[in-house]
């Protein structure tokens, strides 16, 4: 019984990166999905850190865009949703949160990590 309930929740699971879009977009080529993969990182960590410093509407639109045009690249759908939303309320009054964004990368980061160390 064990085994089906594991197999049922592997089913369900969503890898933080589709490697089958990143495949696609890199046209099958190992290296330089690797390539694009250590871009990431370091785009999105350097994004990150820059977006809880931001104070400028304009220059967090831009980054979350950015952001976003990258994790599509990638195949990271959460981090690019997060995105989109936090672009369609960027017009609301109020600071944005990002805790949902930081959460995706996060998440995408850590499994991209475990992808380039085997």
């Amino acid at each position: 019984m064990t085994s089906i309930s594991r197999q049922q929740s592997r089913l369900h699971f969503q890898a933080p990166i589709d490697l089958v879009s990143l495949a696609a977009n890199t046209l099958g080529n190992r290296d330089l999905e690797i390539q694009v993969l250590r871009l990431f990182l370091t785009q999105s960590t350097s994004a990150m850190k820059r977006l809880s410093e931001e104070t400028d509407t304009g220059v967090v639109h831009d980054l979350v865009h950015t952001l976003k045009g990258s994790a599509r690249a990638v195949g990271a759908s959460a981090v690019a949703e997060r995105c989109e939303e936090l672009e369609q309320g960027l017009d609301a009054t109020g600071a944005p949160d990002f805790s949902a964004l930081f959460q995706a990368v996060d998440e995408a980061n850590g499994y991209i990590a475990d992808l380039l160390t085997d």
